[in-house]
């Protein structure tokens, strides 16, 4: 099956210019960085595996599984996104969680932690309740539990997939992370000093998981589940406001994104405010606590960072959503031009949160 996954050519060396996306990129950033007022971040925005892994990725993966396990679709949504607002900057994340997560923090020895994922996964197979926090920086099993990763059999082999985990990481994820460091930075120095500012981390999730026999069908429990568009998360309470940890960005200004964007999706009645929620069910995880306790030190209210998790099966659109449900091994093509809509709503809302 190894053949239909998505794979990046070995070697490959990604620079700035391939991962950051901006409205005007004949221009360098550094010119169109001071109006920036909004940075999209890509961790898991794509699903491809550089083909140094072949030799260790299970063969039967397949592209559905291998896209699953990923949030492939953030990739068109940021790009889109950037073409619909120009004060929008999209950084995304090349290569696929599994060669080292960025939205976990950076591990120490994440050979270590790989290895001690394996030893509970032995566990969790053998009918232990066990979970994999805190070793999943490099994730070898989907999130239904199907193997992705191969664990190696001998110590050559541990050491050859060390090897090369380091060496695609080096070139893929961690020029990801200095591409983000990058852009913050350049526009923090060029920004009018007390201009907004928020960070974005995006990702999208289904309400359910995976059949061994690739429809998505298997329904989450109801606490793990996504509203209608999405997700907001800074940490704190279902209001946006601090609860036990130091929220990421300040809970009133949570709420007037909250309130823009449902503007801009066009949404009314009695049940929008339970389509876009508020630290239900994700409160915001590495990439989001790391530039929110930098952006926090800056003392500005309108300055800060959110996750974003939108539910996966409103960026699809009803068509790829029912394909999916069905069995299957493939995955289905973006609709473009439904990404558009939504990427213009937030664009939309983006103008709207400027004037206000």
């Amino acid at each position: 099956m190894t053949s239909d996954l998505l794979w990046i050519d070995a070697g490959r060396r990604f620079g700035f210019d391939d991962l950051v996306f901006r409205h005007d990129r004949r221009r360098p950033f550094a010119q169109v960085a001071g109006a920036i007022d909004t940075i999209v971040l890509g961790p898991h925005a794509s699903a491809a595996f550089p083909a140094e892994l072949r030799p260790f990725i299970a063969p039967a993966l397949t592209r559905r599984k291998q896209c699953d396990f990923s949030d492939i679709i953030t990739a068109s949504l940021g790009r889109a996104w950037v073409a619909a607002d120009p004060r929008v900057v999209y950084v995304e994340n090349p290569v696929s969680r599994l060669v080292l997560d960025p939205n976990r923090a950076p591990p120490a020895d994440p050979i270590a932690g790989l290895r001690e994922f394996y030893q509970r996964l032995a566990r969790q197979r053998a009918g232990e309740s066990i979970g994999f926090g805190g070793v999943d920086a490099v994730r070898p099993i989907t999130f239904g539990g199907e193997d992705v990763l191969v664990e190696p059999d001998s110590a050559a082999a541990w050491q050859t997939l060390a090897t090369t985990l380091a060496d695609v990481a080096a070139r893929t994820v961690e020029v990801y992370r200095a591409c983000c460091d990058e852009v913050l930075r350049t526009v923090l120095e060029r920004r009018p000093a007390d201009a907004p500012l928020r960070v974005f981390s995006l990702h999208d999730t289904m309400n359910t998981k995976m059949r061994a026999d690739g429809a998505i069908v298997v329904e989450r429990a109801p606490a793990d589940r996504l509203p209608l568009w999405a997700n907001l998360g800074n940490k704190g309470d279902a209001q946006g406001n601090a609860q036990d940890d130091p929220i990421t960005l300040d809970g009133a200004e949570l709420r007037r994104i909250a309130a823009a964007w449902a503007d801009g999706f066009g949404l009314q009645g009695a049940a929008r405010d339970e389509q876009i929620l508020l630290n239900r069910p994700y409160k915001g995880a590495y990439e989001t606590v790391h530039y929110g306790a930098r952006l926090r030190a800056l003392g500005q209210p309108r300055v800060g960072a959110v996750q974003v998790e939108f539910l996966r099966e409103t960026l699809l659109g009803s068509a790829a959503v029912t394909r999916l449900h069905t069995p299957g091994t493939d995955w289905p093509a973006v609709d473009e031009a439904h990404i558009a809509g939504i990427a213009a709503a937030l664009a939309r809302a983006g103008q709207a949160l400027r004037a206000g």
